[in-house]
This record gives structure tokens, C-alpha cells and sequence, in this order.
């Protein structure tokens, strides 16, 4: 804990912002002329970074002492005013939003540190800098977000810094159609999120009383849940117009957090440096789709706040994402592409979580995954460099000995991810398993499943990469300090941080034969927790067992099969020319085919669609109505120009030919 006493933590959390700003000034500062040195652009945005966890760390110790005493701070101003109703800005802080900030602020700053020995010769060194503050600041204006309309702001700055980051070697054509991908997908489900946010913003902007707009949290019934159930009483919402909105709102996180069918993006944002896929895959980006979704829960409740169909396709979609991610990630070969699906999977998990009631399970996992995922990625990253350039896993293998420290953080991050007992994956993976296999049974089992995949393909990653003979053609080494200590500093949390959700006495009543439904309290739960309160899960020997016994085989397989090679079950699939073992096999491979299906979609659906519809709306309608007028005109004037021809008797004519006709009308029509 930080030495400082209640009036000092007091004014950290009623100055939050402050966190946010110190890194949108860095990247400012540093566009704005320190870009010139490379030294003084790598101290200013760092130095941000390191503000910003120190604050973090000191609102966090404020909400556990109780030195601030309320449940939250919510600080807002106007943004934008009409007679009809007020948009406002500003700044939450809970203990939801405390954990996510002290997440994003660690992992940003050993990033960040890392940065500098990874990119240190690159010529774009001072502007990748700039990009990684506006991109921490943009997340972190997304965690203190008081409002939807806040924080969908936030939301689109995150999506536009991304593209900045993915495309940052933008002379690499495959890095400018990876960020291009990046963003189109991207707005494809901030459009839906944007409906959304519109239609839930016309059925409840009448009952907030004085409260934030679309707010999170407020006090006297204007927190989410309460202006829910106030518009459902009225009839301003039913169960069936929240599920709509729920849905729609959702295509936002199933976008940012890479979930099926809106996934395809993720695996080629490994186009970018190292360091941003870590930053992206671990604890930002992807992470604010799970965040979004933990944040307004009530959304995805029914009116009255029970479990209702909205959380139900969250937790398929999560499950879908998660299995079908898996079985990619089996045959992939290039290492940061294999960790970029396995994303995807660890992503789905947190949604299983947070769809089937095991609110904090989710977010513990989201916790856990920033630190394990976050060393994976920069443990890559430490490869790469030491392999000078080569991501294919088939041309590496024996780096355990020129490389010790890389290779001993990337085991225990294997480990986690796999779920191996005593690390932090295994707590939290299975706190989701538990809880869906209390609500969504079938949800459940498919997470078992997925769970021995998660194992097979992570140690057949560690085994072709770090065991067995050395297969490419550089020369192995060792990453620098500046790469190698923020792994050692990663590994310490992936080991330990899984203890804060578990609760050694839930173990003891298990072992006495003491069934709790619900368990005791654990620190993690109790800080963190959802609408209806804190989430405890209790032990349960049997699930416990089982998912230990198929995480060991899943390892068991890849260490037959890749490690001493006398198990060929992998080389039949990759060596089938037909059958259902090369339908699989393809099936892996190809990505599911997700990304064909897509390009088949756009090129034969619907740009041969547009084409027809600018046909026959512009060539026809718009140049028809246009052209035509112009004719009319242009036939009018060549008839009224012998009107005017400069000459008496002509215009004497026309007059007399004019009087003439008129009494002839007279004539015929006589007035009455």
C-alpha cells in the first residue's frame, strides 16, 4: 500500500481525470515537437504511464480502506443541451472501474518499457510512442466513462488509435489491409452499438430525474437497473424492445472483443509491431467489449433484473467464438497468429462468464488474462527479435538455451492459459465452467472441450518453439534488459493473482464433503461485483477434476505428438488428401472459412449489388431526372429564342400574331 494518508487517497479518486490526461498530454507533447528525440518521446509517454498507475493505485487503496466512503464518485459536465435533454462528460469511479484502470496502466507501462528495446532502431520510434499514449488515454477515458454517449466516444478514439497501430509499417501491404480490415469491421458493429445506444436513449431519457443521462451509476433511482425497471412500468420499454436494444449494443463488444462472426479481424492485426499486439490482445482494446457489457449489466437483464434471452446469446456467442477459435488455433503456424486466435477463445470465455450469471468469473478472467496473454505476446515479441525477423514456428524449436529467461516466462504463461492448477488461469476458467454448468449445461461442457484444446495448442506451441533441435538458419539470442525484466515482472501476477478469487475454506468444506452452492466470499468477488451482488462460486470436486484431467490431456497429446513425435495424429490430419481428416484438417487451417466466405459475400453479392442499384439510381434516376430537366430547358430556349431578334418588324409580328390569337380565344370562349 502507498503511504498516504485518508485526505491524500481522497484526492486522488475525486481527481481520476487526471489519469486520463496525463497520457493524451504526452502524445500531444510529444506530436508537437519531442518527436525530434528519441529519448525525451520514450521519458514523457512512459512517465505518463507511470502517473497514471501510481493514481490507479492510490484510488484502489482508497475504495478498499474505505478512505473514500461512498460506493462510487461520479464527477459530470454538460456536453451538449437541448429542450429535450442534456448530454454530459465526465468521470466515474468504482471499484470496477479502479481494477480495470490499475490493468490497463500495468500492462501499458511494461509495454511501454518493452517498446523501448523492441522498436529502438526503428525509424517511426518517436510516432509508435505517440500512438501507444493516445491509445492508453483513449482506453482509459473509456474505463471512467459516466454514460453510454461517453463512452462510445471513447470507444471510436480506441478504434481509430488502433488503426493508426496495426497499419503503423503502412508500406507493408499486408499491414495496410490488416488496419483497413481492422476498421471496417470494427464500424460494422459500432453501427449496431450506435442504434442501440439511440433507441435506448428514446425509451428512457424521461426517466433519469436530474440523474446522468444514459449513466451507469447514480444515487435516488438513476442508476441503470432502476431507470430500466422505471420505463418498463410506464411502458416505455418491454422485455422485447430491451432485448432488441440489448442485442444491438452487443454487435459494439462482439466487434472490439473479436467474437464470432465479427472476429476475422483479430489474427491479422499481428501485422502490427509486437508491442500493440500485446497491448491490443491483452488488457485495451479487446478487453473493452467485456468491459462494456460488465458495466451496463442491467442492459442484458431482463426489466425486472433477472437472466433473461439477451444474456443467453451472449453466452453463445462467447461459446461459439471460444470453440471455434480453439480449433484454429491447433493448425496455425506462425506464433503470433496462433496467440491471436487463442485470444479470440480466452475473449469467448469472458463472455460465457458474464452470459451465464458468473459475473465476476468473467471479469476475474479478463483480470487474470491481461497479465499471462500480455507476457505471451511480448514473449513472441522476445523470439521474433531473437530469431531476426521469423514468426514460423516450423523453422524454430530448441531456444529454451539460447533464450532461458523468454522461455521460462512463456511456460508459466502456458501454463496459466491452460488452466494447469496453481496458476491464475486455472481459478478463473474454471469459475466460468462452474457457473455454466448451472445455467447452460451443454455451454459448459463445450468450455470443458475447449478448455483440452486450449491445452493441446498452447504446448504444441511451447514444445516446436522452445524444445527439441534448433531448426532455422539465424542465430538464437537472448532479448535485452528493456525486453526481458517486463516479462519477469508479468510472470509474478500470472502465477499469483488467481488466488485473490479463491477461497481456501471453499476447499476445505468440499474436501469434508460440505456442499455450498454459492461459497464463500472471496477478495476478488467481494470488491468486484454486478447488480446483483457479489458472485461466489462454490467448489465442486467432480467439475474440478475433470477439467484438470482434460487440461493434462490435451498437454499429454501435444507431448506425444510434437515433443517425443511417437503419437502421429497431427501429421495424418496435415497429410489427408481426402475424407473427413482432411475436411477438419482445412477446415482448421482456412480459419473455418470465414474470411472466403466474406470476400465470396463482397464480391459476388454485394458489390455486384451496388453496381445494379448506382445503375439504376444514378445513371437512370439522378442523371435521367437531371439530363432530362436540361433538355427541357434547352428545348424551351431553342423555341423562345426567336423571340428575341433584335429586329422591329419581327417583334411587330409576334405582337400582332399574339392580339390576334387572343381575340381569337375570345371569340370561341365568350365571357359571361
Amino acid at each position: 500500500m502507498l503511504p498516504l494518508d485518508p485526505s491524500q487517497l481522497k484526492w486522488f479518486v475525486e481527481h481520476a481525470g487526471f489519469i486520463v490526461a496525463a497520457p493524451f498530454l504526452a502524445g500531444f507533447l510529444i506530436i508537437m515537437g519531442l518527436r525530434a528525440s528519441k529519448t525525451m518521446s520514450m521519458i514523457t509517454s512512459v512517465s505518463a504511464v507511470v502517473y497514471g498507475l501510481f493514481h490507479s493505485i492510490a484510488i484502489f487503496q482508497a475504495l478498499v480502506t474505505k478512505a473514500y466512503p461512498e460506493p462510487f464518485f461520479q464527477q459530470n459536465i454538460d456536453w451538449f443541451s437541448s429542450q429535450a435533454f442534456t448530454l454530459s462528460v465526465g468521470v466515474l469511479v468504482d471499484n470496477l472501474a479502479s481494477l480495470m484502470l490499475i490493468v490497463v496502466t500495468a500492462v501499458s507501462l511494461l509495454v511501454q518499457i518493452y517498446t523501448h528495446g523492441y522498436m529502438r532502431e526503428d525509424p517511426g520510434y518517436s510516432r509508435f510512442y505517440a500512438y501507444l499514449s493516445l491509445f492508453t488515454g483513449s482506453m482509459l477515458g473509456l474505463v471512467v466513462s459516466t454514460n453510454l454517449f461517453q463512452m462510445y466516444g471513447f470507444w471510436e478514439l480506441v478504434g481509430v488509435c488502433s488503426y493508426f497501430l496495426i497499419g503503423f509499417w503502412w508500406y507493408k501491404e499486408s499491414a495496410a489491409k490488416a488496419c483497413m480490415k481492422a476498421f471496417v469491421v470494427n464500424r460494422v458493429g459500432d453501427f449496431g452499438f450506435l442504434i442501440g445506444i439511440l433507441l435506448f436513449l428514446m425509451a428512457t431519457k424521461d426517466f433519469y430525474q436530474g440523474g446522468v443521462l444514459l449513466g451507469f451509476v447514480g444515487s435516488n433511482g438513476t442508476d441503470l437497473a432502476s431507470v430500466i425497471h422505471k420505463a418498463a412500468e410506464a411502458n416505455a420499454i418491454t422485455a422485447g424492445s430491451l432485448f432488441v436494444i440489448a442485442c444491438l449494443i452487443f454487435m459494439g463488444p462482439m466487434a472490439k472483443s473479436a467474437q464470432f462472426p465479427l472476429h476475422v479481424w483479430l489474427p491479422d492485426a499481428m501485422e502490427g509491431p509486437t508491442p500493440i499486439s500485446a497491448l491490443i490482445h491483452a488488457a485495451t482494446m479487446v478487453a473493452a467489449g467485456i468491459y462494456l457489457v460488465a458495466r451496463a449489466y442491467p442492459i442484458w437483464l431482463t426489466p425486472d433484473g433477472q437472466m433473461g434471452p439477451a444474456l443467453t446469446v451472449v453466452a453463445t456467442v462467447g461459446a461459439i467464438t471460444a470453440f471455434m477459435a480453439a480449433t484454429i488455433a491447433m493448425s496455425q503456424n506462425d506464433i503470433k497468429r496462433v496467440l491471436a486466435w487463442s485470444t479470440c477463445s480466452q475473449l469467448g470465455y469472458m463472455f460465457v462468464g458474464l452470459g451465464v450469471g458468473a459475473f465476476t468469473g468473467g471479469i476475474f478472467h479478463l483480470f487474470n488474462h491481461a497479465f499471462f496473454k500480455a507476457m505471451l505476446f511480448l514473449c513472441s515479441g522476445a523470439v521474433i527479435h531473437g530469431l531476426h525477423g521469423e514468426q514460423d514456428i516450423r523453422n524454430m524449436g530448441g531456444l529454451r538455451k539460447s533464450m532461458p529467461i523468454t522461455h521460462f516466462c512463456f511456460l508459466i504463461g502456458t501454463m496459466a492459459i491452460a488452466g494447469f492448477p496453481l496458476f491464475s488461469g486455472f481459478f478463473s476458467k474454471d469459475e466460468i465452467i462452474s457457473g455454466a454448468m448451472v445455467n447452460h449445461p451443454f455451454i459448459g461442457w463445450l468450455m470443458l472441450i475447449t478448455a483440452g484444446m486450449t491445452a493441446f495448442y498452447m504446448f504444441r506451441l511451447y514444445f516446436l518453439t522452445f524444445t527439441g533441435t534448433y531448426r532455422g538458419n539465424a542465430h538464437p539470442h537472448e532479448s535485452p534488459a528493456a525486453m526481458t525484466w517486463p516479462l519477469l515482472v508479468l510472470s509474478i501476477p500470472s502465477m499469483l493473482t488467481g488466488y485473490l478469487g479463491f477461497n481456501f475454506a471453499n476447499l476445505q468444506a468440499a474436501l469434508a464433503g460440505e456442499h455450498s452452492e454459492h461459497g464463500l466470499p472471496n477478495h476478488f468477488a467481494s470488491f468486484v461485483f454486478g447488480p446483483s451482488g457479489p458472485h461466489f462460486e462454490g467448489v465442486n470436486l467432480t467439475l474440478m477434476g475433470t477439467s484438470i484431467a482434460i487440461a493434462v490431456f490435451g498437454f499429454a497429446m501435444a507431448y506425444l505428438m510434437y515433443l517425443t513425435r511417437t503419437v502421429h495424429i497431427a501429421r495424418g490430419f496435415a497429410e489427408a488428401r481426402s475424407g473427413v481428416r482432411q475436411m477438419l484438417y482445412n477446415m482448421s487451417l482456412n480459419k473455418w472459412y470465414m474470411d472466403d466466405i466474406y470476400f465470396g459475400l463482397v464480391d459476388r453479392v454485394f458489390l455486384p449489388l451496388f453496381k445494379r442499384a448506382w445503375t439504376l439510381i444514378d445513371m437512370v434516376f439522378v442523371e435521367g431526372i437531371v439530363n432530362g430537366v436540361g433538355l427541357l430547358f434547352v428545348s424551351a430556349a431553342e423555341v423562345l429564342k426567336y423571340l428575341q431578334t433584335g429586329r422591329g418588324q419581327s417583334y411587330a409580328l409576334v405582337i400582332f400574331l399574339a392580339v390576334a390569337g387572343l381575340a381569337w380565344i375570345a371569340y370561341i370562349f365568350p365571357i359571361r
